[in-house]
């Protein structure tokens, strides 16, 4: 029985590491990527921070005109 779930799970963990990698075009590094080219105070930058912590607002970022995304960012930290 043991050697049975031993080998179930192996078999999971085997599947695991094959399995292809989801980039995620919104995540918190891309986000902070974009950031950077920016014209931001650091004070904003680490508020900034706070914001990608939601998926919603890491996709409307990386989404608008970065005009429009520094914009609605600022609104937000406020």
């Amino acid at each position: 029985m043991r050697e049975k779930y031993l080998e179930i799970r192996a078999k999971q963990v085997e599947d695991e590491r094959n399995k292809p990698r989801v980039v995620d075009e919104y995540s918190i590094k891309n986000c902070i990527d974009l950031l950077k080219t920016m014209d931001i105070t650091p004070e904003e930058e680490v508020k900034a921070f706070r914001v990608f912590k939601i998926p919603e607002n890491r996709e409307i970022f990386m989404s608008a005109r970065p005009e429009t995304a520094l914009m609605w960012l600022r609104a937000e930290m406020e």
